[in-house]
C-alpha cells in the first residue's frame, strides 16, 4: 500500500515539473497571423478605350484568308486529277476500316456470287460486287472463293485521290490435333 502511494506522489511530482515547450509554436502562430495581415494594393484605375471601327473596304477582312491561298486552293480543286464519287447514302460496311473486316465465305446461287464479312464486333454482313467498303471510298471488284479485290481511293496531299488496290483473303483456321 505504501509502495503504491510512493509511486503516485513521484508521478505527481514529476508531472508539475514538466512545462509545455510552445514557444516556438506561438511564435509561428504570431508571424503567420502577422503575415496575413499585409494591406492589398488597390488595381490601377480604369483607363477608358475608344471603339475601333473597321471602315477599310480596299484591303482584306481581317477574318478572311488572305489572296494568296484562296488562290492556291483554287488552284487544286482546278487541278485535272483523279476524284473520289460523291455519294450521300453509305453502305453499312464503310464506317468500318478494312483491317476490321474478315472475309469468312462466299455464298452463290448460280447468278451471283456474294461474300460474307464479318466486322470486329461480330456482325455478319454480305456483299456484291460493286459495293463500296472501308473507309477510304473502297469499292469490292471481284469476289472469288479465296478472295475479295478491293479498289480503293486515298488523297495524296495536294488534292488529288490515287487509287490502290486490297485484298481481303479468306481466314481459315487450321485445327491441330494435339
Amino acid at each position: 500500500m505504501r509502495n503504491k502511494f510512493g509511486c503516485r506522489l513521484l508521478l505527481c511530482i514529476g508531472m508539475f515539473g514538466c512545462q509545455a515547450n510552445e514557444d516556438s509554436l506561438t511564435e509561428y502562430v504570431g508571424q503567420v497571423t502577422f503575415d496575413s495581415h499585409k494591406s492589398i494594393v488597390p488595381p490601377n484605375p480604369r483607363v477608358p478605350v475608344e471603339a475601333f471601327i473597321y471602315e477599310n473596304t480596299s484591303s482584306r477582312q481581317p477574318f478572311e484568308l488572305p489572296r494568296e491561298a484562296e488562290t492556291q486552293s483554287q488552284a487544286v480543286e482546278n487541278k485535272e486529277c483523279n476524284q473520289p464519287v460523291t455519294r450521300i447514302a453509305k453502305d453499312p460496311l464503310e464506317q468500318f476500316a478494312l483491317s476490321q473486316l474478315n472475309f469468312k465465305g462466299v455464298i452463290s446461287n448460280g447468278k451471283s456470287i456474294s461474300a460474307l464479312i464479318q466486322t470486329t464486333d461480330g456482325k455478319l454482313f454480305y456483299a456484291e460486287q460493286g459495293q463500296y467498303i472501308g473507309l477510304n471510298h473502297g469499292k469490292i471488284t471481284q469476289i472469288s472463293q479465296s478472295n475479295l479485290l478491293i479498289s480503293e481511293s486515298i488523297v495524296d496531299g495536294s488534292g488529288c485521290w490515287q487509287h490502290r488496290r486490297e485484298k481481303l483473303a479468306l481466314q481459315q483456321r487450321e485445327h491441330i490435333d494435339g
